[in-house]
C-alpha cells in the first residue's frame, strides 16, 4: 500500500468517526477526536474545532447545525452528510 492510499484510507476512516452517529453514546467525543485529527492536518479551521470541541461532551448535540446557528462554514465537511 502507497503512502497516499495509506493517507487516503486514514482520512476516509476519520470522516467516517467525524461523522459518527448523533445521539450514540460516546460519539461526541469520537467526534472531537476525529476533528482534531483534521484540525492538525489543516483540513478544518480552528472555529469549526471549537464546535467540536463544545458539543464533545453532548453526545446529542449536532456539531455541524450548531456550526449552521453560529455561522461557520461547514461546507467542506458538511457535503452529503446534512
Amino acid at each position: 500500500m502507497t503512502k497516499a492510499s495509506t493517507q487516503n484510507s486514514e482520512n476516509e476512516h476519520q470522516r467516517k468517526l467525524l461523522f459518527a452517529k448523533v445521539g450514540e453514546l460516546g460519539s461526541g467525543s469520537t467526534r472531537y477526536a476525529a476533528a482534531m485529527f483534521f484540525y492538525q492536518a489543516n483540513m478544518m479551521s480552528a472555529d469549526l474545532l471549537e464546535i467540536y470541541r463544545r458539543c464533545s461532551k453532548f453526545d446529542a448535540e449536532d456539531p455541524i447545525d450548531l456550526a449552521k446557528y453560529e455561522g461557520i462554514d461547514v461546507s467542506e465537511f458538511a457535503l452529503g452528510f446534512t
